[in-house]
């Protein structure tokens, strides 16, 4: 292998403190592209603190992530096969035998702590990262190892048999490269070219914070609020700030100045359907939030009940349990045994037959009723065609007059209850107007609400 062109950092990370650089300018270094030079360094800790400055977090503290060129991994370990042992490194007293991220970390830590003030962790919930690019010698490292290597660079079978338009280069990623380290030789490696960089490396600042997470039930008492942003055409602008998860999301991202956030619910209530009772079991993910400080310890308490305060002054919602923060493990269990949860409702419904009061009092007896329903006709556009199998475990109905009667249910969670009062084209089956034997009429729901989902929530806290 020729001698690789190299900065006088690396030279010295290599052959050890006598070595001199045979590169004019850091940046055309072979194995680093000049991210090592102190001038370099200095900008980036100069960069990294404009942007906090810019965009503060309450942290005191900061773990450091780096993202580096792929190719500087390959070029680490080819170097390290030809050009020093780890007897030559003790012996020359040199940092080579010390991975090449784990030797920038030790460049940019000080700098950053010095620019910045934060102070560095391995523990930190906010999260630094340096992304350093160059992938000008991505198609030729790839070339040259899917000749050494060809088994490690062979396209996915499915990829093979249906194309997708995924190039080969692609193939060159990081976890490959990690996969062919230990199988790297010299006889392999003595005519792989490390050859300088034309162009110097670019590189980006990003800061990220763990996610805080809060759970509760909603309840909602208007026919014309949807649970998430919703509009009935495309053509028509959402309304903002016209939906459960906003109105629950407004005060916690003014107060942690989030910079998104997740809502997750327990299922979902049509726009014109109420959700009463304890509510809807829900958490909320504030993705990246700046400040932290209101979320711990003794303010925690204080901050959430301010929170509920404003939630509950609203007209058409309201919380139905205390806020709570909870862990992302929590969070999960909203989603998990979905189809194990239990969901009651109930209905007033409208016969164009007249009802039989004999044959509403029956409808008790038929329970547990397992049903089959095709995917909804109003939802196919965003759902799979399934046949579903849904459990109806309790059906009461009340007579109130020859065409209108109350429906109290408890279902499977899942269910689509208007279609099985209606039968919707006879794709639900049974549906409630089977069961009725309204033969030549129709049976539909009036009014629906949700009063109650089976579901210990919100979970008891661990932050507190």
């Amino acid at each position: 292998m020729t001698e690789a062109p190299l900065c006088s950092v690396c030279m010295r990370h290599i052959k050890g403190e006598q070595a001199r650089s045979n590169v004019d300018e850091s940046w055309k270094c072979a194995l680093c592209f000049g991210i090592f030079d102190s001038q370099f360094v200095d900008r980036v800790a100069t960069e990294v603190k404009k942007k906090l400055d810019d965009d503060p977090y309450d942290s005191k503290s900061f773990v450091l992530a780096l993202n580096v060129p792929v190719t500087t991994t390959l070029r680490d370990a080819v170097l390290g096969l030809f050009h020093c042992t780890h007897d030559d490194a003790v012996a020359n007293d040199t940092p080579s035998s010390l991975p090449f991220k784990l030797r920038l970390i030790h460049s940019y830590i000080p700098k950053i702590q010095a620019a910045t003030g934060l102070r560095p962790t391995l523990n930190s919930d906010l999260t630094l990262t340096l992304t350093f690019c160059n992938d000008e010698f991505n198609a030729s490292d790839f070339a040259f190892l899917s000749t050494k290597f060809p088994a490690d660079f062979q396209m996915p079978k499915r990829r093979r048999r249906f194309g997708g338009g995924m190039p080969l280069e692609s193939l060159y990623n990081k976890a490959r490269v990690a996969v062919i380290l230990s199988k790297l030789r010299k006889e392999n490696m003595a005519s792989y070219a490390m050859k300088s960089p034309t162009q110097q490396c670019t590189y980006s600042i990003a800061f990220e914070r763990e996610p805080i997470l809060i759970a509760s039930r909603y309840r909602k008492f208007s026919r014309n609020l949807p649970q998430s942003p919703w509009t009935a055409s495309d053509d028509i602008p959402k309304v903002p700030g016209n939906s459960v998860s906003e109105k629950l999301t407004k005060e916690l991202v003014k107060e942690t100045k989030c910079e998104s956030t997740r809502f997750i619910a327990s299922g979902r209530e049509d726009i014109d359907v109420r959700m009463l009772g304890t509510g809807r079991p829900f958490a909320l993910q504030l993705i990246n939030p700046h400040l932290t400080a209101p979320f711990c310890g003794e303010k925690l308490q204080e901050s959430l009940k301010r929170i509920e305060a404003e939630i509950n002054s609203q007209r058409d919602i309201a919380l139905g349990a205390p806020l709570r923060r909870i862990s992302v493990k929590q969070a999960e269990m909203l989603t998990c045994t979905q189809d194990e949860k239990r969901k009651c409702y109930t209905a007033y419904c409208y016969s164009s037959e007249r009802l039989d009061e004999k044959v509403l009092d029956e409808l008790a007896s038929k329970v547990p009723l397992e049903i089959v329903q095709k995917t909804p006709v109003r939802v196919l556009k965003r759902r799979a065609l399934l046949d579903r199998k849904r459990t109806i475990y309790v059906l009461d109905a009340l007579h109130l007059d020859d065409f209108h009667f109350l429906l109290r249910l408890e279902t499977q969670a899942g269910t689509y209850v208007k279609e099985f009062v209606h039968g919707d084209f006879g794709r639900t089956r049974p549906s409630l107007a089977d069961l009725l034997r309204i033969e030549h009429g129709e049976v539909d729901i009036l009014h629906l609400d949700v009063e109650n989902v089976c579901m210990e929530w919100p979970p008891e806290s661990n932050f507190d």
